[in-house]
């Protein structure tokens, strides 16, 4: 059986932290806010956002959604923003995806402050994170590196192979890296590439995460492998139930590897932690513009 990589244990430690961070910036005054906008009735938006809003509880984080209904115009939405982005008591800003399809998602993800960007998505995080400076990084390829770091593997001169090119996590994660410091040797795979197989036995780390449930199977491994499984795929069980699982076959997986993330527990609460820490970077960003002792 393969050593699991399990966020929830790491995730704990970082919230004491948060909490401790919360409580130095209320002394001071400053009320850290996550502001949340929806623009869409998917019932993943409600479940993820709620758990957000668990989340900065647990953090002493201060958060607000604001919904917005199917008759949105970019306008309504594009007018939100930008009055988020002057509020000097909005720290970060959250634009839930999808939209309503009448919205025009590059416009309004481009319309974020990038002092407020916390998921990583306006055009100038996303640059600043392909040139290894000091950014907003997306929070999903973030908390991949954090748990291969935290869990004590090393990435320097390891290779690695990423399956999924999506903005969120296959571009920025590559990206993040190759960087100086970090160190390892990158592979991006999609839909298009040949002997996919092949090329994944190659991986010292193989991260999976092309939203297909059960993808990965032992015939993609090597016995020195750690899997990173991005995956969270609700899947109909012949009961009528629903289950969580990954774009790794687990089961099938488990005693072939070396180390693997389970789903759920794995990567996604560490996604929550990376979007914390950015909203409290985006609060000492804030304070530094305006000179705050």
């Amino acid at each position: 059986m393969a050593e699991l990589l399990k966020g929830a244990p790491i995730a704990k430690e970082l919230y004491g932290g948060f909490m401790k961070l919360s409580d130095d910036l209320k002394k001071k005054g400053i009320f850290p806010l996550l502001r949340i906008i929806i623009a869409s009735d998917d019932p993943a938006i409600e479940t993820y956002s709620s758990m957000i809003v668990k989340n900065c509880v647990k953090a002493g984080i201060l958060s607000e959604k604001k919904m917005l209904g199917a008759e949105t115009s970019d306008a309504d939405i594009l007018g939100l923003i930008s009055e988020s982005n002057s509020d000097g008591s909005v720290h970060g800003i959250i634009v839930m995806l999808p939209l309503w399809k009448q919205l025009n998602e590059k416009k309004i993800l481009e319309a974020i402050s990038p002092l407020k960007d916390i998921d990583g998505v306006n055009p100038y995080n996303a640059g600043k994170t392909v040139l290894g400076e000091h950014s907003f990084t997306p929070n999903t390829a973030q908390a991949c590196i954090d748990i291969l770091l935290k869990s004590g593997i090393v990435l320097s001169g390891k290779h690695v192979v990423i399956i999924g090119r999506s903005n969120i996590v296959g571009k920025p994660l590559a990206n993040m890296l190759i960087q100086k410091g970090v160190d390892a040797t990158v592979t991006v795979c999609h839909s298009r590439t040949q002997n996919l197989k092949e090329i994944c036995r190659t991986a010292d780390i193989l991260v999976a995460a092309i939203g297909s449930p059960k993808f990965i199977t032992k015939e993609f491994t090597n016995p020195e492998q750690v899997i990173v499984d991005v995956g969270m795929n609700e899947i109909k069980l012949p009961d009528g139930t629903s289950k969580l699982v990954g774009d790794v076959d687990f089961d099938n997986v488990k005693d072939h590897v070396k180390a693997i993330t389970p789903v759920p527990g794995g990567v996604s609460p560490l996604t929550h932690t990376a979007l914390l820490e950015n909203l409290f970077k985006a609060v000492k960003h804030q304070i530094n513009e305006q000179n705050i002792q």
